[in-house]
């Protein structure tokens, strides 16, 4: 009985004019959403390669220079794409992508792609996790409001319970037909992408990969049933099918646009951002003056110059068997550095408690929930935007102390000094860092499952003719 039920209830949903265009225009979105993921992945990660080889080998094959003057030639560290960045490209575009090491200024990360763009780049990027968090949520509701309250509108749930039909096998039944049609929907959107990674140009790292997009496909079947739980348990509810679509779809409206950006302006509103002015005349203020009883940077200097002089045994600094300048250099840099490091935690510290309290927002709306996780999985999210810039930092501050060293004892580096500054490669944590860092969204998305779950356990028991 459940398989007629089951074959029937597809045969509805499928012959439907409205579902026909609904189940079209979803197709093309997934299509759409596949083919820009897939393009910007490809073509950012190119981008990013060239321009990193190419700062690099600029930096090498600078010629001879004085060692501190060709530190500040510089070159560019870049964050390579994610590898699931045709899937989610999450903060990427507002944070930026590229860090200059340079002597004595900590980078700060650059090449936004939103600087580059149109006013339309506001609407939202279509990609995979675009589609997931805003249109299949739209797409589950619609094919699953009227599942139930279409029978007690027509009057049909009373034949039907009157035969030798079940409320058990009725219920399974539909359950199964709705289920059947997400579950195409979704294997569109699981398989393709995996074909995708195989015919892509760069290498990919699949033992790293595939854990990562296997927590990513759980977490996607997890939101996807309870959505589709939500669904039929508002239909099973109502008893109407314009009343369901009314509550799914403005359920829908406030946890995907109305809450998210409330929760953002409530953020900052409790924890205001540091301004770009007060940054920098804290970390000047620091630097010139010290903190605590460290003293002025000239007094810092003669203390530097009166302990270099006591270390070597001798009294001028013409004597000195090393160059005084690089040794001046690399302590201000250490100094300089710590300020910066108490700054940048600072800012770090206060965009955490913003974003936590936007994630805490999620206990009102799923979709933030997975959103959170699906960033973070893919390592597009905040966490990994601060360990990319945290390495890149940690790597100038070494190229820094290489050319100091060598500064020391040489007024002169050549190309063959030059080439054995190391190269920066980046490659964001595995798939336990990025879980660790998802466990607030992912208990959000399970406690909100359950909460769909008993809802429609209590909606089924309703049902009696």
């Amino acid at each position: 009985m459940i398989g007629l039920i089951f074959r029937k209830e597809l045969i509805e949903l499928i012959r439907t004019t409205r579902m026909n265009w609904l189940l079209l225009g979803t197709a093309l979105l997934v299509g759409l959403a596949l083919y820009n993921g897939y393009t910007y992945a490809v073509d950012h990660q190119q981008l990013l390669s060239e321009s990193q080889r190419v700062t690099y080998q600029q930096f090498i094959s600078q010629g001879d220079k004085n060692p501190h003057l060709g530190a500040h030639f510089g070159f560019y560290a870049y964050k390579p794409m994610a590898e699931l960045a045709l899937l989610e490209n999450g903060i990427d575009d507002y944070t930026g992508n590229s860090f200059y090491l340079e002597p004595h200024q900590r980078g700060i990360v650059r090449f936004r792609e939103v600087t580059d763009s149109t006013a339309l780049r506001s609407f939202g990027f279509l990609n995979v996790g675009y589609f997931v968090q805003f249109i299949l949520p739209l797409f589950i509701f619609l094919l699953s409001h009227n599942l139930f309250a279409k029978e007690w509108e027509n009057g049909t749930i009373k034949m039907v319970l009157s035969a030798r039909v079940t409320a058990r096998q009725l219920f399974v039944g539909k359950l199964l037909a709705c289920g059947l049609l997400v579950g195409a929907l979704l294997a569109l959107v699981i398989l393709i992408p995996l074909a995708l990674l195989l015919v892509q140009p760069q290498p990919v790292d699949w033992p790293t990969v595939l854990p990562v997009y296997g927590c990513y496909v759980a977490g996607l079947l997890l939101y996807a049933l309870l959505l589709t739980v939500l669904g039929v348990a508002v239909s099973l509810l109502t008893r109407s099918s314009s009343l369901a679509l009314v509550g799914l779809t403005g359920f829908w409206l406030l946890g995907v646009f109305l809450i998210p950006r409330l929760t953002a302006e409530l953020s900052r509103r409790v924890y205001p951002s540091v301004t770009s002015a007060d940054f920098d005349r804290q970390t000047f203020r620091e630097k010139e003056y010290g903190v605590g009883d460290e003293g002025t940077k000239d007094a810092r200097r003669a203390q530097l110059e009166a302990r270099t002089l006591k270390q070597y045994g001798v009294s001028r600094l013409e004597d000195l068997p090393v160059f005084f300048i690089p040794i001046t250099i690399e302590y201000f840099e250490e100094s300089d550095g710590r300020v910066m490091d108490r700054a940048y935690a600072a800012v770090e510290a206060n965009e955490f408690r913003q974003d936590r309290l936007v994630l805490a927002s999620a206990v009102l709306s799923p979709f933030l929930a997975f959103r959170d996780l699906s960033m973070h999985l893919t390592a597009t999210d905040m966490n990994t935007h601060y360990d990319f810039a945290a390495k890149a930092e940690q790597h100038r501050r070494r190229v820094g102390e290489q050319v100091d060293a060598f500064y020391q004892n040489n007024t002169v580096a050549t190309n063959a000094f030059w080439k054995t500054v190391p190269q920066f490669a980046y490659q964001a944590p595995g798939v336990g860092w990025r879980l660790s860092n998802a466990v607030a969204s992912l208990g959000i998305l399970l406690g909100w499952t359950v909460l769909a779950l008993v809802m429609m356990v209590l909606s089924y028991r309703r049902v009696r003719v």
